[in-house]
């Protein structure tokens, strides 16, 4: 679980970060060394594969992998700390989430300002048209819509076929699938469902009960009727206990292990989660609700330039060049992120749930506004936790979340 930023460590952070940055002068040279933060873990993993794949062709310019954590919010924290110090990632993995205030108190760089209008143009031109605005804050480009992800059920098909259940049935709705769940539990003697414990799976309930959690006017409305229909929906498993809250490692884990029967998690976890896993595994689209329209949300991040040394900020478009190539993206797919780009690649199998629900049209996930956003997102998971967990009930908690987020917006 994320745990919120104190209102005095942020506000020493953004002081430090005000002030004059003294950069790091090791990477100028012949051969620039660019360093890229993320949050994916394994040597395996199709990041290192992207990054060995491009350092292999010499271009002079050498990208060096930097896992400072396994969260978004984490790695952000750790960057302002870094940047205030003057040892800032000069690329970082920057969630769709925080975009700005990444723009706004991280000082992610305009692309037309540190590549030219032209070279910027060309970049983002690689990319499917509906998703080039997501790394545009108010509309100056400050990223690479390098990632997309989408909220899938992962199923333990020997476990699904175990329970009697139909091998072929997909629940377009959360009240076809907990009857399922249900009886794959009580059959089996496994736990039936997992859910992440954050702020965005919560979101596509929020969704597809016909609410938001910011409005288009940056206003939290997380307790609107709407709003405590999804979550109402989004804990009832916890309640009814199908579900035993997890942290995602945790649940990764547990349901590699063949001991969860469903999982509604990311997308892009499909590359981890099939590492270990010894059993048929099924990914189906994210089920919405009874009588109402889907509307499923992304996530994911952008490449974000965080370095204003230009030998730095020229060696990353060179390897922005690279991962939008058809070569470097083909790469990336593997980890179950989708093809957002205009090269023209074949599905990969078991990707076709988040791909057709892509095509079926998706919402940005929640852009929390403001230079304390990077608080505000913290905040609204520690009441999703707490609604979670039964501390609060779904409507005190929401009402009490919204309260919390607009004093910060207001900040």
């Amino acid at each position: 679980m994320s745990r919120a930023v104190s209102r005095r460590h942020f506000t020493l952070a953004a002081a430090a970060l005000a002030a004059p940055v003294v950069l790091p002068r090791e990477s100028l040279g012949n051969d620039v060394k660019v360093d890229l933060v993320h949050l994916f873990s394994g040597a395996e993993h199709p990041i290192q594969k992207v990054i060995k794949a491009f350092n292999d062709k010499g271009t002079g310019v050498t990208v060096v992998s930097r896992q400072d954590g396994t969260t978004y919010e984490t790695i952000t924290q750790k960057a302002m700390a870094s940047i205030a110090a003057g040892r800032g990632p000069a690329m970082m993995t920057t969630g769709w989430k925080l975009g700005d205030f990444a723009r706004k108190t991280l000082g992610a760089q305009d692309f037309r300002q540190i590549f030219g209008p032209d070279r910027t143009q060309a970049l983002l031109a690689k990319f499917r048209p509906q998703v080039r605005p997501l790394a545009a804050i108010g509309g100056v480009p400050i990223g690479l819509p390098w990632s997309m992800s989408t909220p899938v059920l992962y199923i333990n098909q020997s476990l699904w076929t175990e329970a009697g259940l139909d091998p072929a049935a997909t629940p377009k709705t959360v009240e076809e699938l907990y009857p399922m769940v249900r009886q794959l539990q009580d059959k089996t003697g496994k736990q039936g469902l997992c859910y992440e414990v954050n702020e965005w799976l919560p979101q596509a309930f929020i969704q597809n009960a016909g609410g938001d959690v910011i409005d288009g006017d940056g206003r939290p409305v997380m307790d609107s009727a709407a709003a405590v229909k999804g979550i109402e929906a989004f804990v009832q498993p916890r309640r009814d206990n199908l579900w035993r809250v997890m942290t995602i490692p945790e649940m990764v884990a547990a349901y590699q292990a063949g001991a969860i029967g469903v999982m509604a998690s990311s997308s892009a976890r499909q590359s981890v989660v099939r590492q270990a896993a010894k059993f048929d595994l099924r990914l189906i689209q994210m089920p919405g609700l009874a009588g109402l329209p889907r509307r499923m949300n992304s996530g994911g991040n952008f490449l974000a330039v965080y370095s204003k040394v230009k030998e730095q900020q020229d060696g990353a478009y060179k390897f922005m060049e690279f991962v939008t190539s058809k070569e470097g993206f083909e790469i990336w797919l593997e980890t179950g992120y989708l093809n957002v780009t205009t090269n023209d690649i074949p599905v990969r199998p078991g990707s076709e749930a988040a791909q057709a629900q892509m095509e079926g049209g998706l919402t940005s996930e929640t852009i929390w506004p403001g230079a304390r956003g990077l608080e505000a997102l913290t905040v609204h998971i520690d009441w999703i936790t707490k609604i979670v967990n039964g501390a609060v009930s779904v409507p005190d908690g929401l009402r009490s979340d919204r309260a919390a987020i607009d004093k910060l917006i207001a900040a």
